[in-house]
């Protein structure tokens, strides 16, 4: 175990990590449990999370209890362990909790952690400090958790489990209080013979009625027989109620085992002759007392019951009564029904079936067949699901794809299926590749593609993230072109963006590399890009449609390449300036206009909406110090820019960088500071004077120009 350990702490692949969960499964340590939620959960969560072999692990003891510490201890981790904590918490958590004959000790632990609630304690809390969102029911609330206990003691129940350790558990799980009492007590009468009456009408009507549909029915009736002799009428008309065929057929076959079943059947049709429920009733439940009718009966084919039903004169006066009914539909239930009974005694139908009546003959169903399965055969049964594959048509695009196979050059090696990177280092390993590798365009392009996702999903959890920013950046900024890749320049900006945005501490970095390293003007505009977008990706800014893509597809490649993404700051600039001019620019276009015209629409309302996208958490602090002020300290240390002919495009787009960095910042507390500062308090104070000299001179003026005025209009 001590090599899986090391392994799990040096970045294995997903296959190997399976192999070392396979090992440890039934017996983890505590050093093995640290090192999964330490290193292997954090790195590779969204690529393990539905592994059944990572949950039977954390369904141990130690497991538990490890995980329910590290919920209760790292908050800033803690939606991560309460995600693998809900799947843990399934029907089978436990019987894995105490299968292997516990002693004393483990018991109590196990009742602690979990009938107790302490984990749904944990949850709570963890919860109220960091706002998580929970999607298992069992978390939402103290019912629902109730509920989960409570079916865990059925289960534990089902698969003989001590008694001491069952009521151990049970009436830890009763000090939840009303909550807790009603429900276990209903659910534990099915094992106390004076309580079953209480038990078919809940369970049929809360429970088997949403299984049936999609269930076994012979298994049904094998798990339910018992229940035969507590069917009476008012549990009958239960059923009737839910118009659910399955639920109907699977009680039909558990009468069969009832005494009073033909005292049953004289009942329902003593009801469905009735004309008050005839003239009453909505339809559809008439259709299911006749189709709950016609299931009984069929099961006593041959019988006395079904034979004299011809001559009986109840049964006669009820298909009297609907055929005299003035509704179509109940008159077709009386024919189908008188129908259905002649062929049971294999006589000739009465009726021919008119188009109206034939709307109801699906209420002739075949029965299902009784057979006799032990306990476990028939809970297997209802696990199984009947999946039918989708049937696939093939589209033109499919087409000229296979197609396109043809022409493939046999004499080419075939394509290697390259893995995606599941670890920042593995990142790293794919844009260092050397050229000269079977696989470096493959791996490459993998990286520029998986990159963005795959630390969007990392920077959550754990630090694997921060740790190799610096390296991943440096080399994002020094990537070429190698393979020219006509999407290349686009890609490699996401990836440094997505870098930027998952930890914008890396600025200070970065912008240390824009002061020394030796870049190309391309390289050093696509630093201020990836900043800008990144400051704007962390406000909360829609990325920016750009007026190119309105081209087709080459061209708009091209347009982007002309200045090595120095094109996103225009576009940006662009769409600011719009932004900021509009009110001005609407309100000039109103007065042109003039009061007089009449116009169909204002400017104004032609206007999109302004979003209203929030920032990220935090962000007005660490716009000034990580993005602004950092990047203006370069231009402060280095005393001027100058890299050569360029220098001019350069300050251009570094100015604009800093313009729309402020943008940005606006409602920041340092962007009013700054703006205080950028004016000389002399120059205030000059400016200051000159507009109350003009003031003066308006007023000693004032009549003159009045005067002239009025000679004018005159």
């Amino acid at each position: 175990m001590e090599k899986d350990i090391t392994e799990l702490k040096n970045c294995p692949s997903i296959e190997r990590v399976h192999e070392i969960l396979v090992a440890n499964v039934e017996t983890p340590s505590f050093p093995y449990i640290t090192a999964l939620l330490e290193f292997t959960i954090p790195q590779l969560f969204d690529s393990i999370r539905d592994s059944k072999i990572l949950i039977q692990t954390f369904q141990t003891l130690i497991g538990l209890g490890n995980l329910l510490n590290r919920i209760s201890t790292r908050q800033e981790q803690s939606e991560l362990y309460i995600s693998i904590l809900e799947c843990v918490f399934d029907e089978s958590l436990a019987l894995n909790l105490v299968k292997g004959n516990p002693s004393p000790v483990e018991i109590r632990e196990i009742n602690k952690l979990v009938f107790k609630g302490k984990a749904l304690a944990v949850v709570n809390e963890a919860t109220t400090l960091s706002s998580i969102e929970i999607t298992s029911e069992c978390f939402k609330s103290t019912g629902g958790y109730v509920e989960y206990l409570s079916n865990s003691l059925l289960k534990l129940y089902s698969s003989n489990t001590r008694s001491d350790i069952i009521e151990e558990f049970l009436h830890s799980t009763l000090k939840f209080g009303d909550a807790s009492s009603g429900l276990l007590c209903s659910i534990f009468s099915v094992h106390e013979k004076v309580s079953k009456e209480r038990l078919p009408k809940s369970l049929f009507n809360n429970y088997i009625v949403r299984i049936a549909p999609n269930s076994n029915l012979n298994a049904l009736f094998n798990l339910l027989s018992f229940t035969s002799d507590v069917f009476d009428e008012m549990v009958i008309e239960s059923i009737i109620q839910t118009a659910n065929k399955s639920l109907t057929q699977v009680v039909a076959m558990i009468l069969t085992k009832s005494d009073d079943y033909d005292f049953l059947v004289n009942k329902l049709i003593t009801k469905w002759s009735n004309s008050t429920v005839i003239k009453n009733e909505p339809i559809s439940i008439q259709e299911s007392r006749t189709f709950m009718i016609m299931q009984l009966i069929s099961r006593r084919k041959g019988s006395a019951l079904t034979k004299d039903l011809l001559t009986n004169k109840q049964f006669l006066n009820a298909i009297n009564n609907r055929l005299s009914s003035f509704s179509n539909n109940i008159k077709a239930l009386g024919v189908v029904l008188v129908d259905y009974v002649c062929e049971l005694n294999g006589e000739k139908k009465i009726f021919s079936l008119a188009p109206e009546v034939d709307t109801y003959s699906s209420l002739m169903v075949p029965n299902v067949d009784i057979t006799e399965l032990p306990a476990h055969d028939c809970w297997e049964a209802l696990k199984l699901k009947e999946t039918t594959s989708p049937i696939k048509i093939e589209s033109k695009q499919d087409v000229s794809q296979d197609l396109d196979d043809d022409d493939d050059d046999d004499s080419l090696p075939p394509q290697t299926d390259v893995a995606d990177p599941i670890y920042v280092k593995q990142l790293i390993e794919y844009f260092s590749v050397d050229t000269s590798n079977q696989n470096a365009y493959e791996m490459r392009r993998k990286a520029l593609l998986k990159g963005p996702t795959l630390l969007h999903q990392k920077y959550r959890y754990g630090t694997e993230v921060h740790f190799y920013s610096e390296e991943l950046l440096a080399l994002l900024i020094g990537l070429d072109n190698h393979f020219d890749d006509k999407d290349f320049n686009e890609l490699k900006l996401n990836n440094m963006v997505a870098v930027i945005v998952t930890n914008p501490s890396i600025t200070t970095f970065m912008f240390n590399l824009l002061l020394t390293g030796d870049y190309s003007l391309q390289q050093r505009v696509l630093i201020l890009s990836a900043t800008l977008m990144a400051a704007r990706q962390l406000r909360g800014f829609s990325p920016t449609n750009f007026p190119s893509q309105t081209l087709p597809e080459p061209l708009h490649r091209k347009y982007l390449e002309l200045e090595g993404g120095s094109k996103y700051i225009d576009f940006i600039e662009n769409e600011v300036q719009k932004e900021l001019l509009a009110d001005a620019s609407a309100e000039a276009q109103d007065q042109l206009l003039g009061s007089g015209k009449v116009v169909r629409v204002s400017s104004r309302l032609k206007r999109p909406a302004k979003s209203t996208e929030t920032p990220t958490a935090g962000f007005y602090t660490i716009i000034g110090k990580l993005f602004y002020f950092p990047l203006l300290n370069v231009w402060y240390e280095a005393g001027t820019i100058d890299i050569g002919h360029y220098s001019p495009v350069y300050i251009g787009h570094y100015i604009k960088t800093l313009a729309l960095l402020i943008h940005c910042a606006l409602h920041s507390k340092s962007v009013s500071v700054s703006w205080e500062l950028l004016v000389d308090d002399k120059l205030k104070s000059v400016a200051a004077g000159l507009l109350l000299r003009l003031q003066k001179l308006e007023s000693s003026l004032e009549r003159t120009i009045m005067d002239q005025s009025n000679s004018i209009i005159t």
